[in-house]
């Protein structure tokens, strides 16, 4: 067998196997200074839906989908996750957030503000497992136009983020400066991904 059909094969493997979420580790939770008045514009936030996933970590994505399917991490495969997730997030005025995906499961989680600064909250699912994807996030960066970035210090002690885009993409100039952001609070940008829109369904 060809050296590059041998490759080939073992990215496939790779690609199918389930997720070992012990193995595929964010950083501890560190500190993030927030600004003593919020920076988010709530009616802003409220008036966009979806917000798109084009750059998240790794362990946040991986998180997120296996906590929306709510299976074993095992059962849920790396290509499932970038071909067929789709996930889109919506800001609700009752005080939840909504995570769509997978053909249109959906799933809700409860936001708590801590402090006087919103951009600051504790987040938990309403009902099913609410240990996977619950913790302290922080929306430190946004333009209230196109986007914002949220790092989030999960149950678990990994600390990650995720940025919510209006649209599937951004523009590289825009990229350059979450990337540049995100690595001034501390994130490796080796644990850093997203997600591709050009297969879902609109």
């Amino acid at each position: 067998m060809w050296p590059s059909a041998i490759v080939a094969l073992f990215c496939m493997a790779s690609a199918i196997q389930g997720l070992e979420l012990n193995s595929t580790k964010g950083q501890p939770c560190f500190n993030i200074s927030m600004p003593k008045t919020p920076i988010l514009d709530e009616n802003w936030a409220l008036s966009v839906g979806p917000f798109y996933y084009p750059i998240v970590s790794t362990i946040d994505l991986y998180l997120a989908s296996v906590d929306l399917l709510q299976k074993d991490p095992k059962d849920v495969s790396i290509a499932t996750i970038y071909y067929d997730s789709c996930l889109t997030w919506y800001i609700n005025s009752n005080g939840t957030i909504s995570l769509k995906g997978f053909n249109e499961l959906t799933r809700e989680y409860k936001q708590n503000s801590l402090g006087d600064n919103p951009d600051e909250y504790t987040f938990v699912a309403v009902g099913g497992n609410q240990n996977l994807y619950a913790g302290t996030a922080y929306t430190t960066l946004t333009d209230n136009k196109t986007f914002f970035f949220t790092a989030t210090c999960f149950k678990n002690g990994q600390m990650a983020f995720g940025v919510g885009s209006t649209t599937p993409s951004l523009p590289e100039k825009t990229r350059k400066m979450i990337l540049d952001h995100a690595v001034s609070l501390g994130f490796n940008v080796e644990d850093i991904t997203g997600l591709k829109y050009e297969t879902c369904k609109s």
